[in-house]
């Protein structure tokens, strides 16, 4: 699933979004975001875990700015609302926690 999400980001003009695995207490998302496209102006309701694959992202919470490349991880506190920036073609694993307060 991972090397689909790399073999269409380059073409794709929307974000590509798959959900690795969902239970009661956790979800984990691949993102491929192609370079310049950005996530408007959202929140999440947990805690969030980015652990970035491929590629370079900017994370604009209004409080901080944030960019993250290859194997950087960052944790985004619920409820932050933020906006992602692609700087380069990019795939990350969002990680959201149900049950926990953090991770």
């Amino acid at each position: 699933m991972l090397h689909a999400i790399l073999d269409q980001i380059s073409e794709s003009e929307k974000p590509i979004i798959k959900i690795i695995f969902r239970n009661d207490n956790t979800r984990v998302v691949a993102f491929g975001l192609k370079k310049g496209l950005k996530l408007i102006d959202h929140q999440l309701p947990v805690n969030a875990k980015i652990m970035m694959l491929k590629g370079e992202i900017e994370i604009d919470s209004k409080i901080e700015i944030v960019n993250l490349k290859e194997f950087d991880q960052y944790i985004l506190p619920p409820k932050v609302i933020h906006q992602v920036t692609s700087i380069q073609d990019s795939m990350m694993l969002v990680i959201l926690n149900f049950n926990e307060t953090s991770f």
